[in-house]
């Protein structure tokens, strides 16, 4: 019971710190004593820190209210976006305030052996720069292309070497002594989507394409849809569809700044918003190359919106318009709005940050975990600037 209690109360700190005495029996309905001593328990394990009052607002005669603040800095979550041509890692403190990014550019046919061996020396970089130690970091989430099955197996038969058929959790695994989670990078972009709206929009496919590549990721029912076997959203193996070819000079390396064909494509989409005739008529046959699958999306699974990420979220101030024109032509239009990732490009980014949350949220707020990765962690990890974490 009262490991139960002290996961509840850490729960209710992560979520409003700080948090007076009084706001912590409100909420938790324990006692002001029995709160006193998981508190203490608390500190000592350094998941709580008490805050002092520093404004200079006169207080009633008495004793002074105590706050209580969770210590996002107490440790670190890492997301990995992997990519055909990329590695971006990065690492942040409890409230995801971002600690160290790093990108790490490679050759799309580099070996899933080699691949692995990058990361590694990519999450030692990182974590070196950001005065980080590696057993401070509490979750992992890696985000990959192709299809991510429910045992964890990769299934991408093409873009990525040798990158099917093995647990790409169990690889990254080796590198951390925490949780590891792994999931297709259309998936995450929608569940960052649908954790930032907090349930406003309950039913939404989510498109994203990465310049080439396109997926969509599915909420239903305010719940992520993964069909079976984790293939929902695989919508390049649907040629029909007229989705599984999206190349594009709007589109190629435009997410990646350090690659050969940025600066080309930028220049195109700068001059599309100009209003330059040669690159709205790209933008156009961008959109009769999506129309069609739009529509099929609309109308089987009527969800209240589709939204656009990665690549297609950077321009959706020019797509949405030229297809909502395009998508005019059908015999009805449809009842889906269209609208952008607020992400933009850092969708994928987002959704990895927040899974690693809600990991965490499986491991410390709740009796067993607590005690799992308790006060031993913490002093491993070391001290990360506290005035950040206490928001």
């Amino acid at each position: 019971m009262r490991q139960r209690n002290a996961a509840n109360t850490l729960g209710i700190l992560y979520g409003s710190s700080p948090a007076t005495m009084a706001d912590l029996q409100s909420q938790s309905g324990l006692s002001r004593r029995t709160i006193e001593v998981i508190l203490d328990d608390l500190m000592q394990s350094g998941w709580v820190t008490e805050v002092h009052s520093t404004t200079s607002t006169t207080r009633p005669v008495g004793r002074p209210a105590r706050s209580y603040a969770f210590r996002y800095d107490a440790a670190c979550v890492v997301a990995l976006q992997l990519e055909a041509g990329q590695i971006h890692a990065t690492v942040a403190d409890l409230a995801t305030n971002i600690l160290g990014d790093l990108r790490v550019p490679l050759p799309i046919k580099t070996s899933r052996a080699e691949r692995l061996s990058l990361l590694d020396d990519s999450v030692t970089s990182l974590l070196d720069t950001a005065g980080v130690d590696r057993s401070a970091v509490v979750a992992v989430t890696v985000s990959t292309p192709g299809i991510v099955r429910d045992d964890g197996m990769v299934d991408l038969p093409m873009t990525m070497p040798e990158w099917t058929g093995f647990s790409l959790s169990d690889a990254v695994g080796e590198l951390f002594d925490c949780p590891v989670r792994v999931e297709n990078d259309a998936k995450i972009a929608a569940l960052g989507e649908k954790w930032s709206r907090d349930g406003e929009v309950q039913d939404f496919a989510y498109i994203f394409s990465d310049s080439e590549r396109i997926g969509i990721g599915l909420v239903l029912g305010n719940e992520l849809y993964r069909g079976r076997d984790g293939a929902a959203g695989e919508i390049s193996w649907a040629r029909d569809l007229g989705l599984h070819d999206l190349v594009s000079p709007l589109l190629v390396d435009l997410a990646d700044e350090l690659a050969p064909g940025h600066a080309a494509t930028l220049e195109l989409v700068t001059a599309a918003r100009a209003g330059e005739p040669h690159a709205l008529e790209e933008v156009s046959r961008l959109a009769r190359a999506l129309s069609t699958g739009i529509t099929l999306i609309a109308w089987l699974l009527a969800p209240t919106e589709i939204i656009f990420g990665g690549s297609l979220g950077t321009i959706q101030d020019l797509l949405i318009p030229a297809l909502e024109e395009e998508l005019a032509k059908n015999d009805r239009p449809l009842e889906a709005r269209l609208r952008g990732s607020q992400y933009g490009d850092a969708s994928v980014l987002t959704g990895c940050l927040r899974m690693c949350i809600e990991s965490l949220s499986d491991q410390l707020f709740t009796p067993a975990g607590l005690t799992e990765i308790g006060p031993a962690r913490i002093a491993a990890g070391g001290e990360l600037e506290l005035a950040r974490a206490v928001r």
